[in-house]
């Protein structure tokens, strides 16, 4: 009994610890869109790796209560709604709030689908993300379209929401490969991975090729996301014209460029590592 009780503690210990941490990451943002929405430092990952460790019914726990701190952080946009009825009211909370962030307690899911904990993590993160980014379209285009200059409300919350998701998405991503290859989170004390993983060169050409892909993505976001928002704050793609699109093109170009030749050095060491541990006595001769 005193054994299951210390487990609960640590749990909970943990998952508040995630929770402050996630909430901490979502106030580092790199960029932030006029009309609700901003690019932060994979603040969503603390949520998705308790889901990967706990299951997904403490998960979704987890991310309801991370919801409700969010939506505490954020009920100054209420002042803004263009209609401040129940309806409006209950639509944004359960959307933009708690709706897109207990998806987080989904990251989980992949666990006992992929072998490897990267992978499972990475996939968790592009499923949380793309759930978020329903719930985000749903608010924008119910409870924000009176801001929609546009009669193509859909669409405009479409196009508004994937600026800021995209990348968010793409970072998160990133982020949980590379936590997803130092820690194992299956573990109950949240042990290191195996020490020749850690140090083998592929795993370090692995992080520079993401590193490399990480900051073309910042890179362009930074450039790119003042330029949507006008001179009284709204939201606006006619600012895309202004943007230097060819100083973009090239520092994308020359990242991912760079990104394919670690990767595929990383695959020729990879085969060079297999082909090694073959024993001798299995090689025939010739």
């Amino acid at each position: 009994m005193n054994q299951k009780k210390g487990k609960s503690i640590v749990r909970l210990t943990e998952s508040a610890m995630m929770i402050a941490i996630a909430a901490l990451l979502s106030m580092a943002k790199l960029a932030k869109m006029p009309a609700g929405g901003s690019v932060t430092m994979a603040s969503m990952l603390p949520i998705i790796l308790i889901a990967y460790r706990y299951g997904t019914g403490w998960g979704l726990l987890t991310a309801f209560a991370y919801g409700v701190i969010q939506f505490g952080l954020g009920t100054d946009n209420i002042a803004w709604l263009p209609v401040r009825d129940f309806k409006s009211v209950a639509t944004l909370i359960v959307a933009d709030y708690l709706g897109a962030f207990v998806v987080l307690g989904f990251g989980g899911i992949f666990r006992k689908v992929c072998k490897r904990q990267a992978t499972g993590l990475a996939l968790g993160a592009v499923l949380v993300s793309a759930l978020r980014y329903v719930c985000h379209v749903v608010s924008g285009f119910t409870v924000w379209n009176a801001f929609v200059v546009t009669k193509a409300s859909l669409t405009y919350s479409l196009t508004y929401n994937a600026t800021y998701m995209l990348p968010e998405m793409l970072i998160l991503v990133y982020a949980a490969i590379f936590i997803g290859n130092a820690v194992d989170f299956r573990e109950p004390g949240l042990t290191p991975l195996r020490k020749e993983e850690k140090t083998s060169p592929t795993f370090a050409l692995l992080m520079a090729a993401g590193a490399l892909i990480t900051f073309a993505l910042s890179f362009d976001t930074l450039k790119i996301f003042p330029n949507l928002v006008t001179e009284d704050g709204s939201f606006s793609t006619a600012g895309l014209k202004e943007v230097d699109w060819l100083l973009i093109a090239i520092v994308t170009l020359v990242c991912i460029a760079g990104a394919i030749a670690l990767l595929i050095a990383r695959r020729s060491i990879r085969k060079d590592e297999k082909a090694a541990q073959i024993p001798a006595s299995t090689l025939r001769e010739e």
